[in-house]
């Protein structure tokens, strides 16, 4: 996998509607009550500068790899992950590795600050 070795423990999170309200964020679950956690390779990379609230921030960018599996193919980009005690936003749809078709790909950015929504 590139060097990979599938040392990092995510966990994906879905945003939470009432009709049309988003409400929160709770994890993805594919089992009723079993949490979707994965087994990835992230590699981080420092970012620039973003502006968060008016005010300059540093923003870390990471690319995580994950074995193609029918559980990782739930992942979407309109969820987060949750990973090295950060909340992680995904940047776009995960897609299939250019070197390798049992590899998925997906570009996160750290959310500095992530919406709140009484979760």
């Amino acid at each position: 996998m590139a060097g990979g070795r599938l040392s990092d423990r995510i966990r994906v999170q879905r945003m939470v509607r009432e009709g049309s309200t988003i409400t929160g964020w709770a994890d993805l679950e594919l089992t009723p009550g079993v949490p979707l956690v994965l087994w990835a390779d992230m590699n981080e990379t420092p970012g620039g500068d973003t502006t968060v609230g008016g005010r300059q921030e540093a923003a870390r960018q990471a690319t995580i790899r994950l074995r193609a599996t029918m559980p990782a193919y739930q992942v979407e980009a309109s969820d987060r992950i949750v990973a090295r005690g950060a909340v992680w936003k995904i940047r776009g749809a995960p897609a299939q590795s250019e070197a390798r078709a049992d590899v998925l790909v997906i570009a996160c950015e750290e959310w500095v600050q992530p919406p709140d929504f009484g979760d």
